[in-house]
Order: C-alpha cells, then sequence, then structure tokens
C-alpha cells in the first residue's frame, strides 16, 4: 500500500502543479478581490463619515430649530409687551388729548369771558401809576415823578385803544398840564449852593469904626504937620490942634462897638446854624422856615459885617437869589383821576369829563394858598 501510493503520489503532484495560465488567472482573481474589498471598505468609510456628517447637520438643525423656538418665544413675548405698551400709550396718548381738549375749552371760555385779558393788565397798570402819581405829589411833594408816572399811565390808556376811556384821559390830560404849569425846583443845587455859603461865613469881614474920621484926623495931622513953617505959624497950629482934640460928627445911625472874639466865634457859628436850618426847610419843603432863616441871615450880615467887602457882596447877592425860589408852590389835586379809573375798572361806569371842575378847585386851592401866605408875610 505504501508502495502504490508513493507511486501513486508522484502522478497526484504532477497533475495539481497548476499551469502557468491558470496562475495568472489566480492573481487577477485575487487581486479583484482585494480591489473590491477596499472598494467596499472605502465605501463603507465614506457612509460612515457621511452618517457622521449627518449626524451633524441633524444635530445642529436641531439646536437652530431651538434656538428658532426661542427666539420665536422671545418675539412673541416681546410682541405681547409691545402690545401693551402701545395700548398703555394709546391711553396716555387720549388722556392727553382729553386734557387738552379740556385746556382748550376752558382757554376758549376764558377768553370769551375775558375778551379783554390784556386790556384788562393795562387797565390795572395805569390804575396803579396814577396812585403812585397821587402818592409822590402828596406824601413827597415830587412834581418830577407824578408827571412821569401820569405819562405812562397815558400810554398804557393809549395802548388799550378804547374810546370809552376818553374822558379818563381827557382828565389825565388836564393833571398832567396842571402839573407842568408848576415851576420846577433845582432842590439839589440849591442846597449846594447852601452848603457853599455854610462854608464861606469864617472869611466874612466884621464891621470896623467909621473909615472916614481916621481919615480925616490922618489928614487934619498931615496938615498940622505941614502948617507949620515958622514961629508966627505956631499960635494957629496950636489952636488947630487943640480943637482936632473934640471932633463931633453926625451919624445916621449909632456906633456899634467892636466885637469881642468869643462873641465873633459865637457869632459865626450861629449864622452856620442858620443856614443849616434853611437848608434842612427846603429839603423838606417848609417854604416860611426857609425864607425866615435866610432873611434873619441876611439882616445879621448887614449888621455885623462889612458889607463894601466883596465876600459880603457875595454872601449878600447869594440870599437874594435863594429867596426868589418858591420851594412850597401850590400843588394840584389830582385825585380824580383815580377814582374814575377805579370806578371805571370796578363798575365799568364811564367817567363824566370833569376838567372845568378840577381847573376850578385848583384855581381855589392855589388862590387860598396864596393869600395864606401874603396873610402871613404881612
Amino acid at each position: 500500500m505504501t508502495e502504490t501510493e508513493n507511486k501513486n503520489t508522484p502522478a497526484k503532484e504532477n497533475k495539481e502543479k497548476p499551469s502557468p495560465k491558470k496562475t495568472v488567472k489566480t492573481k487577477s482573481s485575487q487581486s479583484s478581490a482585494a480591489l473590491s474589498i477596499f472598494i467596499f471598505l472605502v465605501s463603507i468609510a465614506i457612509a460612515g463619515a457621511l452618517y457622521l456628517l449627518w449626524e451633524n447637520q441633524q444635530k445642529q438643525v436641531f439646536k437652530s430649530q431651538i434656538t428658532t423656538q426661542r427666539l420665536d418665544q422671545d418675539i412673541s413675548v416681546l410682541q405681547q409687551q409691545q402690545v401693551v405698551a402701545a395700548e398703555e400709550q394709546e391711553e396716555q396718548i387720549k388722556e392727553i388729548h382729553a386734557f387738552q381738549e379740556n385746556l382748550r375749552h376752558n382757554l376758549t371760555n376764558l377768553i370769551r369771558n375775558k375778551q379783554h385779558l390784556r386790556n384788562d393788565w393795562l387797565m390795572a397798570e395805569a390804575e396803579y401809576l396814577i396812585q403812585l402819581a397821587n402818592h409822590r405829589l402828596l406824601l413827597e411833594k415830587d412834581v418830577a415823578t407824578a408827571s412821569v408816572a401820569l405819562k405812562a399811565a397815558d400810554a398804557r390808556l393809549a395802548e388799550v385803544a378804547d374810546p370809552a376811556l376818553l374822558n379818563i384821559r381827557k382828565i389825565l390830560a388836564n393833571d398832567l398840564q396842571t402839573l407842568n404849569n408848576i415851576p420846577s425846583v433845582d432842590l439839589a443845587g440849591l442846597s449846594v449852593t447852601l452848603s457853599a455859603m455854610s462854608n464861606n461865613i469864617p472869611n466874612l469881614p466884621l464891621r470896623m469904626p467909621d473909615p472916614k474920621t481916621h481919615k480925616l484926623n490922618q489928614a487934619d495931622k498931615t496938615q498940622a504937620s505941614t502948617q507949620v513953617e515958622s514961629i508966627k505959624d505956631l499960635p494957629a497950629a496950636i489952636w488947630k490942634d487943640i480943637k482936632s482934640l473934640i471932633v463931633i460928627r453926625n451919624h445916621e445911625k449909632p456906633i456899634e462897638p467892636l466885637l469881642a472874639p468869643n462873641q465873633h466865634f459865637f457869632l459865626l457859628q450861629n449864622l452856620a446854624l442858620l443856614i443849616e436850618q434853611s437848608r434842612f426847610a427846603l429839603l423838606n419843603g417848609h417854604n416860611e422856615i426857609y425864607h425866615e432863616r435866610l432873611l434873619t441871615t441876611e439882616k445879621w450880615i448887614n449888621q455885623y459885617f462889612d458889607t463894601e467887602h466883596n465876600v459880603t457882596r457875595n454872601m449878600l447877592a447869594s440870599i437874594t437869589e435863594l429867596l426868589k425860589f418858591d420851594i412850597d408852590p401850590p400843588l394840584p389835586d389830582i385825585s380824580a383821576t383815580f377814582s374814575a379809573i377805579q370806578k371805571y375798572r370796578t363798575q365799568g361806569l364811564l367817567p363824566e369829563p370833569a376838567t372845568k371842575n378840577a381847573e376850578q378847585k385848583t384855581q381855589q386851592t392855589t388862590e387860598d394858598k396864596t393869600s395864606e401866605k401874603a396873610e402871613e408875610k404881612e
């Protein structure tokens, strides 16, 4: 059996040895199988990669859907909030419109009830200015300020442009005319002049003894000294000297003795006091005291000081100039204008033209004051 097998094996081996054609076929089949396996593996890898990409895309899509859902929710919440805010704004706008309509209605009612609102303000200003003019004229005797206030009140009434105010403007024009007729007095200038006079008082020269007698005595002495030329003329010269010892002259006024130094000092102080009193009376409007103090000052200067000196002459000239002024002239009554405009504003009544009555009143007051002053002077 072994032998037979051994004999038979070579034959089989011989039979089993492939031919070269068969080997080529087997190699090609193997390479194709490997290629197909590679392709299969690559396809599997590509499919896996595609699956991973698809899965990532699905995740991203899911995330984007979630974010879009959240955004939609936020947008819906914002939209709801905007709707609520818009409703609140609409309610506020409706309230503002209602308030505006109410305000407009009230303004129209106010304008209907007070069509001349600005004119009322102008009338109130005119009334205040006229009242101010009355107070300045009666209390302070300030004619300039009173006239300015009346002019301003007339301008306010002219701006109203109401024909019903024509009568009031007539009364106002009459008051302005009477105020303009009052002579203006420069109180500040007069006060400065009095101060300068008070400072010039120490320069006033005192009245000395009669200088004519002194000159005649000097002339007699010179004549007596010159006429004695010889012994024959000596008795006549002695007789003239004896007669010159007693001189009798007639004077119109009694000779006043010289003032002592202390009396001179007090005289100057009293004169300064008189001028200060006249200045105080000037500033306070006391006409009688003003003129009385100036007249007393003039009298003392003529009595105690040398009237032929320039300082004394200038002082007396200043006093005569100051005496010409009437520092308290008669003031008119301008209360009729205030009562008329007050009656027109409160009651709506038209004032009657009272220009003639006002003129008569002012004339009566001026005549009464002038007569009283004349009686006082007498």
